[in-house]
C-alpha cells in the first residue's frame, strides 16, 4: 500500500498531461482545418463574420500588386465570382478590381454574404494598402 500511495500523485500527473496533450492536439487540428486565412495584425476585426460591416472589406490579394502600406487608390470592381458559402457560412468571393493607375488586382473577399453584401461589378471603391498581401476597401454605399 505504501508503493500505491507514492505512485498515485504521479499517475494523476501523467493522466493530466495526457488529457491536456489530447486537448491541445484537437484544438490545433480544428484551427488547421479552418478554410479562413488569419486576419492580419493591426486590423480592427475579430472575425471574418464582421468583414464588410459599414462598407469596409478586408481583401486578400491573390494576383497583382497591392498599393504600398498606407497608400490610397481608387478602383472599380469588375467581377464578383465564386461566392458559394463554406461550412462556416462564409463566402470567399473572388473580385477583380481595376485601379485608377491602370493596373488590376484580383482579391478574395471572405465574408458572410447573408450579413454583409458582396461588392458589385461597376462599384467604385477606395483601397488602402495594408501590406503586400492585404488591402482594406471602402465602398461608397454604407
Amino acid at each position: 500500500m505504501n508503493i500505491q500511495s507514492r505512485l498515485y500523485p504521479a499517475g494523476r500527473l501523467l493522466l493530466a498531461v495526457l488529457v491536456l496533450s489530447a486537448a491541445a492536439l484537437y484544438s490545433y487540428k480544428a484551427q488547421a482545418a479552418s478554410p479562413q486565412p488569419p486576419i492580419p495584425r493591426g486590423v480592427a476585426m475579430k472575425s471574418w463574420q464582421e468583414n464588410g460591416h459599414g462598407g469596409k472589406y478586408l481583401l486578400q490579394i491573390v494576383a497583382g500588386r497591392a498599393p504600398k502600406a498606407g497608400k490610397r487608390l481608387a478602383g472599380t470592381v469588375t467581377s464578383d465570382t465564386n461566392c458559394d458559402a463554406d461550412a462556416e457560412g462564409l463566402s470567399h468571393c473572388q473580385n477583380i478590381i481595376e485601379l485608377t493607375d491602370g493596373s488590376r488586382i484580383t482579391v478574395i473577399d471572405t465574408h458572410n454574404m447573408h450579413v454583409n453584401r458582396c461588392m458589385s461589378p461597376g462599384e467604385r471603391i477606395s483601397l488602402i494598402g495594408i501590406d503586400k498581401s492585404w488591402v482594406m476597401a471602402t465602398t461608397s454605399t454604407k
